[in-house]
């Protein structure tokens, strides 16, 4: 008999063993990022990708280009009521947009206050403020006021005039019970561990190594499916590589890595010995630019940026750069964006024709076979936005493009942010910085003033025009205006490249240029 229960147990242990519980799935992912951002709320891109999962504000735009709602009950629009158009407004007597936004029920911020309509006219009284070309100040000035109309209803009303594609996207949140008496010492320091109301809130910040997120549970959209997120800093792309490869992180978001990293991201994914990984090539709706300074000086005859065009070899820096993967465009709109429209073949390299643009202009070969015209020498600093490998060996082969025509660069890397400080001075002459092109307004008022005048009117056409039907034909127009004036050369169609594991559900890549981290909410690991 005790030989009969034995072999019953010995029998039953492996069918205990199969029945057993599957380990559960994890609960955290590790990012790593390049460069250690001095605040969370910085125009830094490992800032952005941290901001991203914190925050969060009323409307957001999804992977497909498309508004949803988060903060907000629902995108208004003119079906549900929520966008009119006024015309009976004497101090806006072409018309003006008028939104209403209602906020979700049960509303906090991440220390457990409730976030109410307040706080909306609060962060546009904040960034009306903000530093002049920040993404904030931009949407803040898109709007003249804002009524508060109950705790959970606010009203935007637009400048006099503004068809604004992208109006659900000005209404965002800052917490009034933390910064309105805020000094600039404790501005500072909420800018560098905000609270605010996203899926995930700052745990702690470790100097020099990372920063722990921690699931926000009272999550207006729901409780998160990681409860943790771990972002570790790294000094550049390469260290950012080899971690991906010694399985340090799950994820290396964009713009960290590149498509010119292509076989090498490819290896490492096949490769990988824990979770497979999997590589997101994503068409971004943005530009690297080459910029001219057109109002007078060496770029100021478009004969001279025409024969820039025909000397670069932008298909090459793609093939050479970004494995062929990325595309040259002719405008500074690109697709997916709707109001796209310059399309066909870029001219090809030219070099001949190029050196006789030149001579027409005036220009003769001086010592060391460097152009001069007037006493004036063709060599000129190309400043280059630093934060991209690509971007500066793009630089490098433009020099030497530009070298076989008689124009000699000087190339000089500066931080973005002093960049464009020199920009607004007007003491340069070519300038290689990347630009966003997800809004059309936004990506044109960078050119009023500097190219053909009918660019002004068209895009002002544009601007208060009600709907994307009788929007298209103007902005086709202006972006016809501005590849025949070229007052910048785009060279070529950014591509956000993100690497993130197979078995982590719901990574979405934006091509409106918002983090991977835009919708952390969603990530979750399958069961192994």
């Amino acid at each position: 008999m005790r030989g009969a229960l034995l072999a019953l147990v010995l029998v039953a242990l492996p069918l205990g063993a199969a029945c057993a519980a599957p380990p559960p799935a994890r609960r955290d992912v590790v990012i790593g990022v390049a460069g250690e951002p001095r605040a969370i709320l910085a125009d830094e891109p490992s800032a952005e990708v941290v901001a991203a999962a914190v925050t969060e504000q009323l409307v957001r735009k999804d992977a497909k280009d498309e508004y949803v709602a988060r903060l907000a009950v629902e995108v208004p629009t003119l079906e549900n009521g929520g966008l009119r158009v006024v015309t009976d407004d004497p101090a806006a007597p072409a018309g003006r947009l008028v939104v209403t936004f209602r906020l979700r029920d049960g509303l906090r911020w991440q220390d457990g206050v409730p976030l109410t309509a307040d706080d909306v006219r609060f962060a546009w009284e904040q960034e009306r403020t903000a530093a002049p070309g920040s993404t904030a100040r931009f949407l803040a000035e898109r709007v003249e006021r804002v009524e508060v109309l109950g705790d959970h209803l606010v009203q935007l009303a637009y400048t006099a005039g503004e068809r604004w594609d992208g109006y659900p996207l000005a209404a965002r949140v800052l917490p009034r019970h933390r910064l309105a008496n805020a000094t600039p010492a404790e501005i500072a320091a909420y800018r560098r561990e905000p609270v605010h109301a996203g899926p995930f809130a700052v745990a702690a910040w470790l100097p020099g190594y990372g920063i722990t997120l921690s699931a926000n549970p009272a999550y207006v959209l729901g409780a998160p499916g990681l409860s943790r997120l771990e972002v570790r800093f790294y000094p550049d792309r390469g260290a950012v590589l080899e971690a991906l490869r010694r399985g340090e992180i799950d994820i290396a978001p964009s713009p960290t890595l590149d498509a010119g990293l292509a076989p090498t991201l490819d290896r490492i994914a096949d490769g990988s010995d824990r979770s497979a990984l999997q590589t997101f090539y994503t068409a971004s709706e943005a530009v690297e630019m080459l910029r001219f300074a057109t109002r007078g000086g060496r770029f100021g005859d478009v004969a001279v940026r025409r024969a820039v065009e025909l000397a670069v070899d932008r298909q090459a820096i793609v093939d050479t750069l970004l494995a062929g993967r990325s595309r040259v465009p002719r405008g500074y709109l690109v697709p997916p964006l709707w109001a796209a429209s310059v399309t066909g073949p870029v001219p090809r390299p030219d070099r001949e024709a190029a050196r006789a643009l030149l001579t027409r202009a005036g220009f003769v070969k001086g010592s060391f076979g460097i152009l001069e015209r007037a006493g004036l020498r063709m060599v000129v600093p190309l400043l280059v936005a630093a934060g991209s490998p690509v971007r500066l060996d793009a630089a490098q082969l433009i020099a030497g493009d530009l070298a076989a025509v008689g124009i000699a660069l000087e190339v000089r890397e500066l931080p973005i942010a002093d960049l464009e400080a020199t920009l607004r001075r007007g003491d340069w002459d070519l300038a290689l910085l990347p630009e966003a092109a997800d809004d059309p307004l936004a990506a044109s008022d960078r050119w009023l003033g500097l190219t053909d005048p009918w660019f002004d009117v068209l895009v002002r056409a544009a601007r208060t025009a009600p709907d994307r039907a009788e929007q298209r034909p103007a902005w086709a127009e202006a972006q016809r205006l501005w590849e025949a004036d070229l007052p910048g050369l785009p060279l070529y169609q950014r591509l956000a490249v993100d690497v993130a594991p197979r078995a982590l559900t719901g990574i979405q890549p934006a091509p409106g240029g918002s983090p991977l981290t835009w919708n952390a909410a969603e990530w979750r690991f399958a069961r192994p």
